[in-house]
């Protein structure tokens, strides 16, 4: 970002003139399933997810979020043993469409986008980096807690696109804060 647009950034954040935006912080795991590698069909274990989200609408309920989720010990191979750790992360660009109720303060929504993720450590890195795209929904519950919110998450992801592919869940829940309207 250049230093104009981050002063642009800073204005509107102080100012309280962004649209509807938030920014959420999240703990969840992802659950794997098998990948082919070199003709050898390899289990992965489930992983520990966190990072933040960034919202922001373009209009009234539709709008786009960038998440940047790490693990500590990303798709490491089913009963590998534990001779080096399999770090990770990922990012991923969505478009999100929210159905605000007016009988409740729940937010549905519906999301998808695509993004990359990446492993990298001591560890045996049988997915590499690959092209993902995601989908899913979840609900955000807004100021439960003064400012702070609750957000649940459920995506499917599939890593890979031709050959090799990895299909994953990503279950998460995070607190929200606020940052436009």
């Amino acid at each position: 970002m250049t230093r104009m647009g981050g002063w642009a950034l800073a204005v509107l954040l102080l100012s309280g003139s962004l649209p509807a935006a938030d920014l959420s912080l999240f703990l969840g795991s992802v659950m794997p399933g098998t990948i082919e590698v070199e003709d050898v069909a390899t289990g992965l274990d489930n992983s520990p997810v966190y990072g933040f989200r960034f919202h922001a609408d373009f209009v009234p309920g539709f709008g786009m979020e960038h998440t940047l989720a790490f693990s500590s010990d990303y798709l490491y191979p089913s009963g590998g043993s534990s001779g080096g750790d399999t770090r990770g992360a990922a990012y991923s660009g969505n478009l999100v469409l929210g159905f605000p109720m007016r009988t409740w303060r729940a937010v549905p929504f519906l999301t998808a986008g695509v993004g990359l993720l990446g492993q990298y450590g001591d560890g045996p890195t049988p997915v590499g980096t690959r092209f993902a795209f995601n989908y899913g929904g979840g609900v955000k519950v807004p100021r439960v807690f003064g400012p702070l919110g609750l957000r649940l998450d459920v995506r499917g992801i599939r890593a890979g696109v031709v050959s090799n592919t990895l299909d994953m869940l990503e279950l998460s829940a995070g607190l929200t804060v606020p940052l436009g309207r």
